[in-house]
């Protein structure tokens, strides 16, 4: 899986959500990217994903994103200004669209 995140993305969101999928035990590639919306980099993160899930993170909103869905229909969309229970289950929901377990 990867997260693709932007410049002013939280190092504690990215934190939580990689603590997520650790949780759910699927591999997460953290890789910094320029440009677009959380959206637009979840997107990219999926295609580029040989698991075909990626999580987009900017300072506004985490999503997931599978590679089969349309580019502007993610699985998961939460603010990033939330709190930590909703970044750390960014993660597993987006570990747990890897393995086909049900969605928490």
């Amino acid at each position: 899986m990867v997260l693709h995140h932007a410049p002013d993305a939280a190092p504690a969101v990215l934190r939580e959500i990689a603590a997520g999928a650790e949780e759910e035990g699927v591999p997460l590639r953290v890789v910094a990217a320029a440009g677009g919306g959380a959206v637009a980099l979840a997107a990219a993160a999926a295609q580029a994903s040989r698991l075909s899930v990626g999580v987009g993170v900017t300072a506004a909103a985490v999503v997931v994103h599978h590679a089969q869905l349309p580019a502007d229909r993610p699985a998961l969309q939460v603010a990033a200004g939330g709190d930590r229970v909703d970044w750390r289950r960014a993660g597993r929901v987006a570990a747990r669209v890897v393995t086909g377990l049900p969605l928490v």
